[in-house]
């Protein structure tokens, strides 16, 4: 029996209203799977690669960021493919660009070799199956309870993120970094291609209540028109001044906490806060954005972000870093929830893919701060003129928001 078998009568034997839910645990496997391995498990072999490859910190840090530029340029393309294909096809086609990556990368002899795979076989397969793709697919299923949905689905990245490092680090000891990529590849060939072509054999049906019909779902927004109104920029300024300090943060804990004077140790026991506040955020974002207006939501945000900043800025011991990055795991978490929910409810479900696939550019703007902090700190001996940068950029990103337009 399939998931997708009709009874006598040629309904489905599962409504769409419970199928959605299945749709949903989908996303959260396919981000787990795709940002898991791509992402999260990159820590794990920087390692091994400064040995084999014998290049600077600086040299294999850059390998990350030519991935978040190249999937934060593919964005409109992919977004535009999740809304014209059928998204099963479109998903296999990341699966398929994912593990033409992972087979090249247990051949490279070179870190330019690896810099090529980062920045272009790895951006397809994150933009095409990962996070965007998950949200298109949730956005289509959901009408009602969409915020919660949004940010359930999210959470697929940080479930990725808790799990994936596990095996790698064992895979590792036993079997190198050239088997660990090729352990991955196996298994993401194993869990995505059968549920891929088992769940979306079905799509949702035509929404027809009142409510459609009251709202833009089923509009087709041109590339012009998304990049020509308020409802899409002002979202996307907010945002991005967002995933700016999340990324900065982020990924210069590590010598924030060694500035302080702290041991080395304590930044593995903020990551590992950083990821269950953001799951929190997201369910909190996702939750709340069924009933409460999306702005006031973003000012939360916001102003949980630049409390961290502040905190961040004048942290002499464990117990405000400790607030601060909660703090930064909150508002951080909250950024796709609000992405989604922002757009879906303003340009509809029918360009949802090309609209998100344009915000997306937001993490173009992750992926460059850091490295401008760091600049930052190699001119002043300190990252405070770059956390004051972000909070003069936030403010006036929460003002405007006023005049976003209410769904």
């Amino acid at each position: 029996m399939t998931l997708t078998k009709t009874s006598p009568s040629g309904a489905p034997l599962i409504s769409d209203y419970y199928y959605r839910w299945i749709v949903l645990l989908y996303g959260v496997v396919l981000q787990a799977i795709s940002v898991g391995t791509i992402i999260y498990c990159f820590a794990l072999f920087t390692l091994p690669w400064l040995d084999e490859f014998g290049s600077s910190r600086r040299d294999l840090m850059l390998t990350i960021a030519l991935l978040q530029i190249g999937a934060g340029i593919l964005g409109p393309l992919a977004g535009r493919a999740l809304d014209t294909f059928p998204l099963r096809w479109v998903i296999l086609t990341g699966l398929a660009s994912m593990v033409l990556a992972l087979a090249l990368a247990q051949q490279v002899t070179a870190l330019w070799q690896l810099w090529l795979i980062y920045a272009t076989l790895l951006p397809v397969a994150m933009t095409l199956m990962g996070t965007l793709a998950s949200q298109t697919l949730v956005s289509r299923w959901f009408t009602d309870n969409r915020g919660f949905a949004l940010g359930v689905s999210a959470i697929g990245t940080n479930v990725g993120g808790i799990i994936l490092p596990i095996f790698v680090s064992a895979w590792l000891l036993h079997v190198g970094w050239r088997g660990t990529l090729n352990n991955l590849l196996i298994l993401a060939v194993a869990v995505v291609l059968p549920l891929t072509l088992l769940i979306l054999r079905r799509s949702p049906a035509t929404v027809t209540d009142e409510r459609a019909t009251d709202h833009i779902d089923q509009r087709v927004w041109t590339t012009k028109e998304i990049l020509t109104t308020s409802l899409f920029w002002i979202p996307f300024c907010g945002l991005a001044p967002l995933s700016m300090a999340f990324g900065t943060l982020q990924f210069n804990l590590g010598i924030i906490v060694q500035d302080i004077g702290l041991d080395g140790d304590v930044t593995a026991g903020l990551i590992a806060l950083t990821s269950v506040s953001m799951v929190l955020g997201k369910l909190f974002f996702g939750i709340m954005g069924d009933r409460v207006d999306h702005r006031k939501l973003y000012w939360v945000a916001n102003a949980a972000t630049v409390i961290a900043v502040l905190l961040i800025m004048n942290a002499q011991s464990l117990e405000v870093l400790v607030i601060a990055t909660f703090a930064t795991g909150i508002s951080g978490g909250g950024i796709l929830p609000l992405m989604g929910l922002m757009y879906s409810y303003r340009f509809g479900v029918a360009s949802f893919g090309r609209v998100m696939g344009f915000g997306m550019l937001t993490i173009m703007a992750g992926a460059i701060s850091p490295i401008g902090a760091g600049w930052v700190y190699d001119l002043y001996g300190s990252y405070s003129y770059a956390f004051i940068a972000l909070i003069i950029i936030m403010l006036p990103s929460g003002i405007a928001m006023a005049w976003l337009r209410e769904r």
